[in-house]
């Protein structure tokens, strides 16, 4: 019991430093975060399958090993506290960061429906503009760590794509990265103009950015300055799906800008649509988990937070003077 309450004291602590005390978080994800990248990241990407999967298995084992044969609360709490001191040492501290907005020195200002129309007119603008090239999945997990290492110098291992990756699609999840394994996996099966787009997200929780707003707007800053036109494509397509879902939230008419994409960009959109529709089995157990983590890591929006990437963008777009 001691010992329990030793390891309990220890992330009660770690965790009250980081939320109170920001700078402490920062310096952590800055500095500290890179150690395990170095080490546990750089040995994990030695196995070109996903490790993550199976120490998952593991560790589900080793609790039904506890549970049947220690049969001792004591064995099994100190089990569950060392995997929540570790989660916390590895990921769990990075969520009280400065955001990447604070980074880049980027103010977030307010705008009304008409400016969030002028960002979607410049989105669709840039999407038409495009020339997309084939691209292999070998090419692009390749030159996602080119490109996220122009936006945040760093070493990236390769992603990962997940075996379970049909468990994600039910259960409506791109990419997922792994605090025990440092590795950053992603959904086989889902549509290709996506996994750029979630191969950086997940390789920004690797340079300590956790927070889902943060990952978006990192994955959307790699994608648009991409010297890949695939990758350009990624970020431009899905910045455009949250933004044109944020002006149908506020009851304007999306359907103009939808007829002004080409009819292959068109395409691709519906398709999307449909693949995640007739594979969303589990879809809303996972959301409401995933809010409910999100929460627990002091991000209050939980899974809302994803559509901050929105006013990320606009704020982005308003300092350059890009609309």
């Amino acid at each position: 019991m001691k010992k329990n309450l030793i390891i309990a004291s220890m992330i009660l602590l770690i965790q009250l430093l980081a939320f109170f005390i920001t700078p402490f978080a920062t310096f952590y994800a800055t500095y500290i975060s890179p150690i395990y990248v170095n080490t546990i990241g750089r040995l994990m990407s030695i196995f070109p399958f996903s490790v993550f999967e199976f120490v998952v298995i593991g560790l589900i084992i080793g609790l039904i090993y506890l549970i049947i044969k220690a049969k001792s609360i004591t064995y099994i709490i100190r089990y569950l506290l060392i995997i929540v001191l570790i989660f916390t040492c590895t990921c769990g501290i990075n969520y009280k960061r400065a955001s990447i907005v604070e980074t880049l020195d980027i103010e977030l200002v307010a705008y009304t429906n008409d400016d969030l129309q002028l960002l979607c007119d410049y989105i669709v603008e840039q999407l038409n503009q495009i020339e997309i090239e084939e691209i292999s999945e070998l090419q692009i997990t390749s030159e996602a760590k080119i490109t996220m290492n122009d936006i945040i110098p760093g070493y990236y291992p390769t992603a990962k794509s997940l075996l379970f990756s049909h468990l994600m699609t039910l259960s409506n999840l791109t990419g997922i990265y792994s605090p025990f394994t440092i590795e950053a996996n992603y959904n086989q099966e889902m549509p290709l103009f996506q996994k750029p787009f979630t191969i950086c997200h997940e390789l920004s929780h690797l340079q300590g950015y956790m927070v889902e707003s943060d990952a978006n707007f990192i994955a959307y800053l790699a994608c648009i300055n991409s010297d890949n036109s695939y990758f350009n494509y990624s970020g431009y397509l899905i910045a455009f799906i949250y933004i044109s879902n944020a002006l149908y939230r506020y009851g304007m008419d999306v359907s103009s800008y939808y007829n002004q994409l080409s009819d292959d960009i068109y395409q691709d959109l519906v398709e999307n649509k449909q693949f995640w529709n007739q594979n969303d089995t589990l879809a809303s157990i996972t959301d409401t988990i995933n809010d409910t983590y999100l929460k627990a890591n002091s991000v209050s929006e939980g899974t809302g937070s994803y559509n901050i990437i929105v006013d990320y963008i606009y704020s982005y777009c308003y300092k350059y003077q890009l609309l």
